[in-house]
C-alpha cells in the first residue's frame, strides 16, 4: 500500500470519500466515453500564418468551457483571426479555427474565456492567436481520477502539467519561428477546495509557475478568480484556495490576479461561469494583461 503523503493525512475521510477519486467501474467509464468524444472531434482547419501570439489555456472545467449556449447569449462567432492547436480529434496536428467548444484534451462542454481573450489580443496586436486548450474538468494538484497539476507527480496515469509542456512546445514549433509564446491563463481550484491544504496548493501551484517559465521563459501568467458565488456558499474551505490565487502576484513577477464577474453563472449550479460570464473574465484576463506587458510585445 503506498504511504500517504502529507496533505493526504490532514483532508478529512467524508472529503475524499466525496470528493476524490470516483469507484473504478465509473473511472472506466468515463475514459470510454472520452475516447469517443476524442474520435468524434473534427473541427474546422484554416490557413496557418506565418506569425502568431501563442496563448496557454490550462486549468479545470471554467478554463476547458463550461459556459452553457443559449445562457447570456449565444456563443460569439468564431474569429478568423484566433485558431487552436488541438488537444484532441481527427485533425489533431493541425491548426483549427478556435471555436468553442474549443479542443482540449477532450473536447469542452460550452463556452470558455479563451476566445474572448484571443479576438481581444488579435485587435491590439494585428496578429494572429494561437490558442494551446489544454484544460480538463474535475482535475486538480491532489490526483484524482488518474489526473493530477502536481509537477512532481510521478504517479499520475495522465500528469496534466507534462502535457501542457508537450502541447505549447509543439503549438509554437507549429506556429513558427515568428511567433511567440504571449500568455498563460490558468483558471483552476475548486476540485482542490475539498482535497487539498491551501499551503500545499499554493506550494504546488508556485512549482507549476516555475516550471512553466523555466520552460517558456518570464511568460505573462493570468489567473482567473472562481466563481465569487461559488466562494461565499460552497464548500467552506474555498476562501483559502481563493486567498493562495489573490496572492500570487505577491509572489511572483509579470502576474495578475482577475476578479471573477458576479451573478454570472449558469442556472442551477454557481460552480460554472455562464456564456456571458466568461466573456467579461476573457476581457478582464486581456485588460489585465495589456496592464502587465504595458503595450503588447509584437504590437504594430
Amino acid at each position: 500500500m503506498q504511504k500517504p503523503t502529507l496533505d493526504q493525512t490532514r483532508i478529512p475521510e467524508s472529503d475524499l470519500g466525496i470528493h476524490g477519486d470516483a469507484p473504478v467501474r465509473v473511472q472506466r467509464i468515463i475514459r470510454a466515453k472520452d475516447a469517443v468524444k476524442r474520435r468524434l472531434a473534427v473541427g474546422t482547419v484554416v490557413e496557418p500564418t506565418d506569425r502568431y501570439s501563442v496563448v496557454a489555456v490550462l486549468g479545470q472545467s471554467n478554463a476547458h468551457g463550461a459556459g452553457m449556449p443559449g445562457v447570456g447569449g449565444l456563443p460569439p462567432q468564431p474569429d478568423p483571426r484566433v485558431h487552436q492547436w488541438p488537444g484532441c480529434g481527427r485533425r489533431r496536428g493541425r491548426i483549427l479555427l478556435a471555436e468553442d467548444p474549443l479542443l482540449h484534451e477532450i473536447p469542452g462542454a460550452g463556452v470558455g474565456f479563451a476566445t474572448t481573450f484571443g479576438s481581444l489580443l488579435a485587435d491590439h496586436t494585428g496578429d494572429a492567436v494561437l490558442l494551446v486548450p489544454s484544460a480538463r474538468g474535475d482535475t486538480a494538484f491532489h490526483q484524482k481520477n488518474g489526473y493530477s497539476w502536481d509537477p512532481a507527480n510521478r504517479s499520475a496515469r495522465v500528469n496534466l502539467y507534462d502535457l501542457a509542456v508537450r502541447q505549447i512546445g509543439n503549438a509554437l514549433t507549429a506556429a513558427g519561428t515568428g511567433s511567440h509564446l504571449a500568455a498563460i491563463l490558468w483558471h483552476q481550484g475548486e476540485s482542490d477546495v475539498p482535497l487539498t491544504p491551501p499551503d500545499v496548493y499554493q506550494d504546488r501551484l508556485d512549482a507549476l509557475i516555475a516550471g512553466l517559465r523555466g520552460h517558456f521563459g518570464e511568460v505573462p501568467f493570468i489567473l482567473g478568480q472562481m466563481v465569487p458565488e461559488e466562494i461565499a456558499t460552497g464548500h467552506p474551505k474555498y476562501p483559502g484556495i481563493a486567498a493562495v490565487h489573490a496572492t500570487t502576484p505577491d509572489r511572483h513577477a509579470v502576474c495578475a490576479h482577475v476578479p471573477g464577474p458576479e451573478g454570472m453563472h449558469n442556472p442551477g449550479e454557481t460552480i460554472h461561469y455562464n456564456a456571458a460570464g466568461q466573456r467579461v473574465l476573457g476581457w478582464a484576463m486581456f485588460e489585465a494583461y495589456r496592464d502587465l506587458v504595458g503595450g503588447v510585445p509584437g504590437a504594430q
